[in-house]
């Protein structure tokens, strides 16, 4: 089948269809508008009007410095920050400008860098137990915001800073816990029986003082306190001193209570934001052992204040005010001012006999002496007759106490096991030195010039 192709198109004529909109229900006559004085409505500029941001769910108050040697005139006051691990030291009525600082994650208010100013800013004080806040905003023209009143001063009631999260603080390269003491080596051993009597004038202050020890060997060194005493941490050792300029700036360990076995402590940190309680068990040193002088053999007088005895089997000359300290090889003689400065500064530890005298007692001679424990805390009188035996020395017994003495009588002390407990005072001989020979007696330790590192009260 064949197609033609026509050579026309034809093109259909579309009719118009018109049409109209309905007329607007409030349209008015031109003479009607006409008729209207003023506008309808008036559009008017105006600033945005400011407010106070309320603080109150911002900020915590956690108390004043209650160091005893804080400034009442400048008692910093501690404020939390919602977001802050730890509090901040604020001055009363000083003025601290705040920001909003949107980098942190959530948002929050923080103190401005430096305290460099700010539209915003407060102070803080207290009353009793409460914090005072005033908060302050300045607009663009420098106008002072104060509105609404309720943010503008508010107060705050103290929350115990243990309800906030706990601080963390060192003292020296030791974290501050409930062990800090354990972990400073520190023992307490009570009074120091060696230094009251043998302390002289140097440290008189020690006396009726209780000894605690920090540290050990050549790195240990002691301080004397008693209740209310305040250490201060100063060049990585506990010093006693008084409140104020020594101690400002410093964390302090105040001794709050002394009883038989227990010792109680507040230790404050630098800013006094955050205080510890502690606690120290008295240290058990174990008592002087018996026997302890069984290698004393009495051998012979050198002359009337020097005499000859063989301990440790060596033969040994001493005289009244000599110092035997027995270590772990046994008796050695302290001779010289290093020596005995070693075993005053607990450098040296040991045993310690003191050659107090040469007695006569009921026509013999009687040794009498002191012997100290390692800690020093404790003491035991020696009195041992001065007779050549195989046996070695042996406890001097009065003849009064062989037929039997009233309990009441003097000098019926108990005997302990170095022999009769308490010393005669008849027939004694001089205690002074005729040639010299001995270089560890009391009044050198006295005389000689050295620097101490005993701690002491004012």
């Amino acid at each position: 089948m064949m197609f033609s192709r026509s050579s026309s198109i034809p093109v259909l004529e579309v009719a118009t269809v018109k049409s109209s909109l309905p007329e607007s229900v409030f349209l008015q006559s031109k003479e009607a508008y006409d008729s209207i004085d003023e506008p309808v409505m008036h559009l008017k500029t105006g600033k945005i009007s400011l407010q106070l941001p309320d603080l109150k769910n911002v900020l915590a108050f956690h108390g004043k410095n209650n160091r005893p040697d804080a400034d009442p005139a400048n008692n910093v006051l501690h404020i939390g920050f919602t977001g802050e691990k730890s509090p901040i030291s604020l001055l009363p009525n000083e003025s601290y400008y705040l920001l909003y600082d949107r980098k942190q994650t959530p948002p929050r208010y923080v103190l401005s860098p430096n305290n460099s100013e700010t539209p915003l800013w407060m102070e803080v004080s207290s009353s009793g137990n409460q914090g005072l806040v005033k908060v302050r905003l300045k607009d663009e023209t420098g106008t002072i915001i104060q509105e609404p009143a309720s943010n503008a001063q508010f107060t705050l009631a103290e929350k115990p800073q243990n309800a906030a999260a706990p601080a963390v603080w060192d003292i020296g390269k030791v974290r501050v816990d409930g062990t800090l003491l354990a972990r400073q080596k520190a023992r307490w051993f009570g009074i120091d029986k060696f230094l009251e009597r043998h302390g002289g004038p140097e440290f008189q202050l020690t006396i009726d003082k209780q000894r605690i020890d920090f540290g050990e060997a050549e790195e240990g060194y002691s301080v004397f306190i008693s209740k209310d005493s305040i250490l201060v941490w100063d060049n990585n050792h506990w010093k006693v001193a008084a409140p104020g300029a020594e101690t400002l700036g410093k964390p302090i360990l105040i001794i709050k209570k002394i009883d038989e076995k227990l010792m109680n402590f507040e230790l404050w940190d630098a800013e006094g934001k955050n205080k510890v309680i502690l606690n120290l068990l008295k240290s058990n040193e174990s008592s002087i052992p018996p026997n302890l002088m069984a290698s004393f053999h009495f051998l012979g007088a050198k002359t009337l204040s020097q005499f000859v005895f063989e301990i440790n089997k060596e033969r040994m000359t001493l005289a009244p005010q000599d110092w035997l300290l027995f270590v772990d090889k046994g008796w050695r003689k302290l001779t010289t001012p290093e020596e005995i400065d070693a075993y005053v500064d607990r450098k040296t530890l040991g045993y310690l006999f003191v050659f107090d005298a040469v007695e006569k007692r009921d026509d013999k001679q009687v040794m009498v002496g002191t012997i100290f424990n390692r800690a020093r805390n404790d003491l035991q009188h020696v009195e041992l007759l001065m007779q050549q035996s195989s046996a070695g020395m042996t406890p001097y017994v009065p003849k009064s106490d062989e037929t039997g003495r009233s309990k009441d009588s003097p000098g019926s002390s108990d005997q302990g096991p170095q022999g009769k407990v308490g010393r005669g005072a008849e027939n004694s001989y001089t205690s002074s030195y005729e040639d010299g020979d001995s270089d560890a007696s009391e009044s050198n330790m006295h005389s000689r010039r050295r620097k101490r590192k005993l701690d002491h009260d004012d």
